[in-house]
């Protein structure tokens, strides 16, 4: 059924000290990563101004905002779809099918040595200029502070154009069970000034040597910037919200990724997402009333591929393996920043979970494997670590603080075959340092955290009495930040758990296969933005919005709302009438 609905939609200068503060909070959450084919050898100078064009491919993943998460359900019930291809509604993922491009453009600047003479063209025919490295929205640090003399080339892509695989790409279909079917050759994700994109991503190329030739190996990063497009898919609540041409989601901050082998160009290498950032932000382009306007955020890009490698679906596993890990491994994304009212930690009515499985393919598991010594093993997933009680406030410039919740709640899965599942529900103490480690005058602050003890006694499983420790030998190591928000704060947290494992009360105990990452869970939806209007023949209006929140009123803007009474809505579009007054009023939305 996931097929014919796909089918129908398919047939239907110098460098600047701001720049240089900008790279904490522009340093991707994208990872996007770029794959390439053999690499051609060579101790070799850079080349002169031009061109290049190569095959390339990709993937990406989502986390959705909870308040767009239902525009993603099936229409129903009852229902013949499970909802949106690759969207996981149990933790919000939302995985792109596999994308295929037969002609990325990427325009070079003649060499210099460094500092690099401005204004510089670039591409064949000069087809643009840089006009100094304030141009950059940010260079990552270890271009910034390349050596004078360093040859460089400055970069910029011209065009790229990432389309479902399909008859136009040379390909009929990509199998890789990480990532959902789609409709041939629908245009999903696009970059680059020629592809009707702006602002422009551009890029630095450095030798990564004594200065002079060769010039190869060499570094290379971008600052991207994309636009995605999702179309709309019969069977869910997409085919009624979306517009016709897709939900269009740009964003504001660069996409930075690096590689620092860089041998050739075209370059044939791995690129990287640069950095110990947040997940960057993916907000809706245009206004589509009454369900979002311009601005709004739908999700943040947590995971994504890009690789100038070739336009051949057997590439397919090595690239979804690179960006989304495998099926019972999958590659940790960026943190998301999640909107909170409070800077304490952890944030009040959060639990740390990793990821989950769910019922809508592509399936995967973050699963964890304790090896017995005698042979066989226990496994476990979908963790949640919940009840964080002892909240603190995050420690000042140079301090640190501890928490320690005394009866933290864990529930997870554990099986002997990986086939037949069994819940398991304990309780327990944990203890974490939170070390405040930002640089002065950081527009987000940054925390290095650390579970120093973990102890959880889970009793009753079908494979008698648990317990579970952090593992002595491994740290779990995490990371915790916070900026400001209009609407309040954005905050992220994450640990890479190491876990031990013992059956006879802690006489022994068998260390996990390798950590899990456990992420800070979503807050329940935020009211999103309320729409006005006019009804039909002149009379009243209809106030509409999204999401289940309730209306509220007032004579005056500065307060005194009090509740419509019987306002509240459902997870979907929502609508009141309004009917005219000689008094203004004012509306808001409330949780």
């Amino acid at each position: 059924m996931k097929t014919e609905i796909w089918h129908e939609l398919g047939e239907r200068h110098a460098p600047s000290n701001r720049a240089v503060r900008r790279i904490g909070a522009a340093v991707l959450v994208l990872c996007l990563l770029v794959i390439m084919a053999p690499q051609r050898g060579g101790a070799q100078p850079f080349p002169p101004q031009g061109d290049d064009t190569t095959p390339s491919m990709g993937v990406f993943r989502i986390i959705v905002d909870p308040l767009f998460r239902p525009l993603l359900g099936p229409t129903g019930p009852p229902t013949p779809f499970a909802g949106y291809p690759g969207f996981h509604s149990s933790d919000g993922r939302l995985t792109s099918p596999m994308l295929i491009d037969s002609s990325t453009t990427i325009g070079r600047s003649n060499p210099h040595p460094r500092l690099t003479p401005f204004p510089q063209p670039l591409g064949a025919g000069s087809w643009d200029v840089v006009n100094g490295y304030s141009d950059y929205p940010a260079i990552p640090f270890t271009w910034f502070a390349a050596p004078l003399n360093t040859d460089e080339v400055l970069t910029e892509i011209k065009s790229f154009v990432l389309v479902t695989v399909g008859s136009s790409t040379g390909q009929e279909e990509c199998t890789n069970p990480l990532v959902p079917m789609a409709p041939p050759n629908y245009p999903m994700v696009k970059a680059g000034t020629f592809a009707g994109v702006a602002p422009r991503s551009l890029g630095i190329v450095q030798e990564d040597g004594p200065p002079g030739p060769p010039d190869f190996p060499a570094r290379s990063f971008f600052d991207i910037f994309v636009e995605v497009n999702l179309p709309p898919l019969p069977g869910t609540e997409s085919s009624v919200a979306f517009p016709a041409t897709g939900a269009i989601l740009t964003n504001g901050q660069p996409l930075i990724v690096t590689n620092l082998n860089l041998t050739s160009f075209p370059p044939e290498v791995t690129y990287i997402h640069g950095g110990n950032t947040n997940a960057v932000q993916l907000m809706f382009k245009f206004d589509n009333p009454p369900y979002w306007a311009a601005g709004d955020l739908f999700g943040t890009l947590v995971l994504a591929g890009h690789g100038t490698f070739t336009n051949d679906c057997s590439q397919e596993a090595a690239l979804t393996a690179a960006v989304l890990g495998t099926t019972n491994a999958p590659m940790p994304g960026m943190p998301t920043e999640w909107l909170r009212t409070t800077t304490l930690a952890p944030s009040p009515g959060s639990a740390y979970n990793s990821l989950m499985t769910d019922t809508n393919p592509p399936s995967s598991s973050d699963t964890l494997m304790f090896g017995f010594p005698a042979g066989g093993a226990l496994y476990a997933r979908n963790f949640s670590v919940s009840n964080l009680l002892n909240l603190i406030m995050p420690p000042p410039y140079f301090g640190t603080n501890y928490y320690d919740p005394s009866n933290v709640v864990v529930i997870f899965e554990v099986s002997l075959d990986q086939m037949n599942w069994d819940p398991a529900h304990g309780t327990g103490s944990m203890k974490v340092m939170m070390s405040n480690a930002s640089a002065a005058g950081d527009t987000t602050t940054t925390f290095i955290t650390q579970i120093q003890s973990l102890d959880l006694t889970v009793p009753g499983t079908q494979f008698g009495n648990i317990t579970m420790q952090q593992d002595p030998s491994n740290p779990s190591m995490g990371r915790h930040t916070i900026r400001s928000d209009p609407r309040g704060y954005r905050v992220s947290s994450f640990f890479d758990v190491f876990v031990d494992l013992s059956t006879d009360g802690g006489d022994t105990w068998i260390p996990a296969n390798r950590s899990i990452r456990m992420e800070a869970s979503a807050p329940p939806a935020a009211p999103g933005k309320l729409f006005l209007s006019k009804n039909a023949g002149g009379s009243g209006a209809t106030l509409e919005w999204l999401g289940p929140f309730t209306l509220q009123s007032s004579l005056v803007v500065t307060g005194g709302f009090s509740d419509v009474s019987g306002s509240t809505g459902g997870p979907l579009l929502n609508s009141w009438p309004v009917t005219p007054s000689p008094n203004r009023q004012f509306f808001r939305l409330r949780q």
